[in-house]
């Protein structure tokens, strides 16, 4: 589980970079060609993400952290 400070980072950092690029700051809602593609979501709508899994041995460090949607974070799993 990522701590709040953690969260507030890789937040702001992502949803600066989709903000300059015109695309979502859900990476995932990013590559789609959906009415989500360029929606910038809350920090409250999102949830935090390890990019490797914890259970295939990811890291709970913010290097390992991305911010996704609540509906893309739930469907990914453990993948």
């Amino acid at each position: 589980m990522f701590d709040e400070p953690t969260k507030k980072i890789v937040y702001t950092k992502q949803t600066e970079e989709a903000k300059s690029k015109g695309i979502s700051n859900c990476p995932l809602c990013a590559l789609e060609n959906n009415s989500n593609k360029k929606k910038i979501w809350k920090l409250s709508e999102m949830d935090a993400d390890h990019v490797t899994a914890w259970s295939k041995g990811g890291v709970t460090d913010i290097s390992n952290c991305q911010m996704l949607c609540k509906t893309h974070n739930r469907a990914k799993g453990n993948k």
